[in-house]
């Protein structure tokens, strides 16, 4: 490591410029990780950030929550039937638009029980009451000028809904969330329809689920489950983490290309060394150590600049930084990277020191 060390000391210049290489290529593939991890989150963050275990869904939906319904009678059955906390869910997009104001928002509004499990967290103002026509939005609606205590209008309805708090990281279907009570909801539904019979999307179970729980034309399935069959989700993400991998193999692809290129203009040097007797084993560990160095360095540096932008981003902007991919992501550079330095040390193996000191290398 010494020699290796002393060597990009010396070339330090060469080094350097790989190094910004190996950050920005790093940056790169976990900027897209973030972007891809945004992308998810603005289909499915709302019920991934929900407390629920399992979900009770209609059979006939195919684990699709918006083409559910389950009718009171099934809900009471469930809630009679429980194993552990039960609350429902009704999801429905809208449009508001602002007091004075014609410019209409998209919305998702999540009905639930006031109180239950499902309420969200807030980062400003106060929890979801039993208050008349209060709603909990998603804090990107701050970039659209919302305050707390603010009137957002249903355009469909023309229901007014007073602002009482902001919670984190409510999205469904790529559209920011608010949160009503089931009152709210039924409120905002008569008063376009007058028809509208109450009916459930799906309940939401925290707990142990399955014991119990038998109820007809309902199947209850995990979060996971309801998560991957939103639309568009789990073809987006596959998607999206195909390219991911596949620049994460160029990217060390690339890194291994240089230090081939390294390895041929240094023959002359590599001559040198075996003919003062180093083996060739040990003229293959500084070139991974180099390696290892500065792929180990360029990850973090490359990372912790990711991370940073992360918190500079608005927050309607897409992106959610993991720490958990970004590690994934910086092993499996890493290694790929050092597997594609091992290929310059078959080239090593064939330096004759007579011939290149003699300077007759190809």
């Amino acid at each position: 490591m010494q020699l290796a060390w002393k060597e990009m000391k010396h070339y330090k210049k060469n080094y350097i410029l790989i190094e910004c290489t190996i950050i920005l290529m790093i940056f790169m593939v976990i900027f897209l990780s973030g972007l891809t991890n945004g992308l998810g989150r603005a289909v499915s963050a709302a019920i991934e950030n929900s407390n629920a275990d399992f979900f009770a869904i209609s059979e006939d939906a195919q684990n699709v929550i918006a083409a559910s319904s389950l009718t009171q009678k099934q809900v009471n059955e469930l809630i009679k039937h429980k194993s552990g906390a039960v609350s429902p869910l009704n999801i429905q997009r809208a449009y508001v638009k602002q007091k004075n104001s014609t410019e209409k928002l998209d919305i998702t509004y999540l009905a639930i029980d006031t109180g239950s499990f499902l309420s969200p967290e807030v980062t400003d103002g106060a929890k979801l009451s039993s208050g008349e026509h209060e709603i909990v939005l998603n804090d990107t609606y701050k970039e659209d000028g919302i305050s707390v205590g603010d009137v957002v209008e249903d355009t469909a309805s023309g229901i007014q809904l007073t602002v009482v708090g902001f919670t984190k990281g409510a999205f469904y279907g790529h559209v920011s969330a608010g949160y009503i009570s089931f009152d709210t909801f039924n409120n905002i539904r008569k008063s376009s329809n007058p028809n509208y019979v109450l009916a459930y999307n799906v309940v939401a179970i925290q707990g142990q689920a399955q014991g119990g729980l038998n109820v007809s034309g309902v199947n209850i399935v995990n979060k996971d489950t309801i998560v991957n069959n939103l639309p568009g989700y789990e073809a987006e993400q596959t998607t999206i983490q195909m390219i991911i991998w596949v620049l994460i193999v160029i990217t060390g692809a690339i890194l291994g290309v240089f230090f081939y290129i390294l390895t041929i203009q240094k023959q002359k040097q590599f001559g040198v060394m075996k003919a003062i007797g180093m083996k060739t084993k040990q003229i293959a560990g500084v070139l991974i150590s180099q390696i290892m160095a500065l792929s180990v360095t360029g990850v973090i540096f490359g990372t912790l600049l990711a991370y940073g932008l992360s918190k500079v981003l608005p927050s309607n902007m897409p992106f959610f930084f993991q720490g958990k991919d970004a590690l994934v992501i910086s092993m499996a550079f890493v290694a790929i990277s050092v597997f594609g330095g091992i290929l310059s040390i078959f080239r090593v193996g064939q330096v004759d020191p007579i011939i290149t000191i003699g300077g007759n290398e190809q």
